[in-house]
């Protein structure tokens, strides 16, 4: 059952994760790389809720949850991909939720955070093949694509919502919450 600390936490750090991918929608195309592969390299910061936010309250739903509404601030604040930005939200989340749910909830350890952002990137992978243009690509481009996003959400979309969740933990803020309570 979630506490109401719980759910206020996930919303205010799902709004500030969505701010951050509104960012991310204007920066993104100046720091993309033209070889389509290497745009790969960058998308995992847009699953930042999905992994920050099941690390610190530890509940089931909490990744599907926050990147959905991650991506609902992201769109109310201009986003570039309209509607299908929400569809990435869902998306994403449903791909790092199942992380968490082949765990029982129970691990959220680097590995399984990890794995969560590659899930995410595995998913929004397929959404870039039938929504993006990614079917118009050679098979060989599509797997390569696909092989740096799950690597991009495993670093930026896992390791570094740990490492906030971590530098979070140690100020003392989360000491109410699940994060501070268990270990990984």
């Amino acid at each position: 059952m979630w506490k109401l600390r719980e759910i206020v936490a996930m919303v205010i750090l799902s709004v500030v994760c969505g701010g951050i991918y509104r960012i991310w929608d204007v920066v993104s195309p100046l720091i993309s790389i033209a070889w389509v592969p290497g745009q790969g390299v960058i998308n995992g910061l847009w699953w930042l809720a999905a992994g920050l936010i099941p690390y610190i309250v530890r509940r089931p739903g909490a990744a599907l949850i926050s990147e959905l509404v991650a991506a609902i601030i992201e769109l109310g604040l201009g986003g570039n991909w309209g509607l299908g930005g929400l569809l990435s939200g869902l998306i994403q989340g449903i791909g790092a939720e199942i992380a968490f749910m082949i765990f029982g909830w129970r691990k959220y350890h680097w590995s399984v955070l990890m794995l969560s952002g590659a899930l995410a990137g595995i998913a929004f992978s397929v959404q870039w093949y039938f929504q993006y243009g990614g079917h118009t690509y050679t098979a060989s481009i599509v797997v390569l694509y696909t092989i740096i996003t799950m690597i991009s959400g495993a670093v930026l979309g896992g390791l570094l919502p740990k490492w906030i969740g971590d530098a979070l933990k140690r100020t003392g803020v989360l000491r109410n919450f699940e994060i501070a309570k268990r270990s990984a």
